[in-house]
């Protein structure tokens, strides 16, 4: 039996962190993965990372992440116990049919006037001003109040809604700290809670919208209302976190080519095109961890059982073997449908895609049609090489 294992290159957290994709390039071309000294193997090629996305022998991880970190009960604990995204196998299967079949096409439809109408709002708030935050006041908020929309949650609890996925959501960013996560897991529990009582008011008053199909799907699946609740808490950490880091990152890129910037405020049928450039070279989610259950052979090197397994979106999506000058920013290139890996694939790919899509695609149309003049006063840094990525502030303006 192959075993070579034990040479594998073994790689500091901390290097990766201070150069990510100058490690990935370094080790990219003489290894398919490397060990991490926080433990796990991490797959760096385009190739072995989406096939072993559809590979039985790859496995969702349950409630290993949260029990690494010492949680072994409560809201944030449960988040992964009931969760679609962390199950497998027939559990998988039944809690994704209802949320797949939820998401109609005049759900998706309606889902991009929510996006758009809250990009145009933000813009409101600050178009007289000549600058805002590209982080704080755009890319953090828009996916939260398109999501409020789509849930149906009345404008007054809106603010508290927001606070509340945000406070929740530091959990699954980069090295939370001690306090982050005792406040996750309240923010969890009241979010948690919050959505109950709006599951309530729409069965007393059923309705067309989003939250009233999904509820007649589950139904039908014979979900308990603990798994209707945490679908619905996943949907909205997928919603958020990726998107945040993505808008800002496809932004920034394209305000960095102003050439490339121009030809999308020209032409906004080259929107999607900019999108996936910008989740290639800088994707939301750093890669999905799982866990193999059996040994799996990659080019003569030998993935043992029963070890983390760090599938790398953003090693592989500048793998040289597939993406010619793979470190540019080119949203002419002919593989951009390649780009769609940074949204997982097999039967754990991202349930909820086409949202993520639709707020990246307004978030960025509604920018270019309102603010052509966009420029960049800094620039933004991106963390977290793992799961999801989480950027600095970067100050945009223009002349009002």
């Amino acid at each position: 039996m192959l075993d070579t294992i034990q040479t594998a290159p073994l790689v500091a957290s901390s290097d990766l962190e201070a150069d990510i994709h100058g490690v990935f390039a370094h080790y990219r071309p003489s290894s398919p993965f490397i060990s991490l000294d926080t433990g796990g193997t991490m797959v760096l090629r385009y190739d072995d990372v989406s096939r072993l996305l559809r590979d039985p022998r790859v496995q969702a991880t349950g409630t290993a992440m949260p029990a690494q970190a010492g949680i072994t009960q409560g809201s944030l604990f449960d988040i992964f116990e009931h969760g679609v995204l962390t199950a497998n196998d027939d559990v998988h299967t039944r809690r994704r049919s209802a949320l797949s079949r939820a998401f109609a096409p005049e759900v998706l439809n309606e889902f991009r006037q929510h996006v758009g109408g809250a990009a145009n709002a933000l813009i409101d708030t600050f178009h007289d001003s000549g600058s805002f935050d590209l982080a704080s006041d755009y890319a953090a908020k828009l996916p939260l109040l398109a999501l409020a929309g789509l849930l149906g949650i009345p404008e007054p609890d809106v603010p508290s809604f927001m606070r509340d996925v945000h406070a929740m959501n530091e959990f699954f960013r980069p090295a939370p700290t001690e306090q982050a996560v005792s406040e996750a897991e309240h923010a969890a529990l009241r979010l948690r809670n919050y959505l109950d009582d709006l599951l309530k008011d729409v069965e007393k008053n059923p309705s067309q919208g989003f939250l009233a199909r999904y509820l007649t799907l589950s139904e039908e699946d014979e979900l308990t209302r603990l798994e209707v609740l945490v679908q619905i808490v996943q949907l909205i950490i997928g919603g958020t976190e990726s998107v945040r880091t993505a808008l800002v990152a496809q932004t920034v890129l394209l305000l960095s080519e102003p050439e490339q910037w121009k030809a999308v405020c020209d032409d906004p049928a080259l929107v999607p095109n900019a999108v996936a450039e910008g989740l290639r070279l800088e994707p939301g989610i750093a890669g999905v961890v799982r866990v193999s259950v059996e040994e799996i052979e990659i080019d003569g090197w030998m993935l043992p059982a029963g070890q983390l397994v760090l599938l790398s979106f953003i090693s592989a999506l500048r793998d040289e073997r597939v993406f010619d000058r793979p470190n540019a920013f080119d949203i002419t290139r002919p593989n951009l449908k390649l780009a769609r890996l940074a949204f997982g694939g097999g039967a754990h790919k991202c349930v909820a895609d086409a949202l993520g899509m639709a707020e990246l695609e307004e978030g960025l149309s509604v920018l270019t049609q309102r603010l052509p003049g966009l420029r960049l006063d800094g620039t933004a840094t991106f963390h977290g090489h793992h799961f999801v990525r989480k950027t600095s502030e970067c100050r945009v303006s223009w002349k009002p």
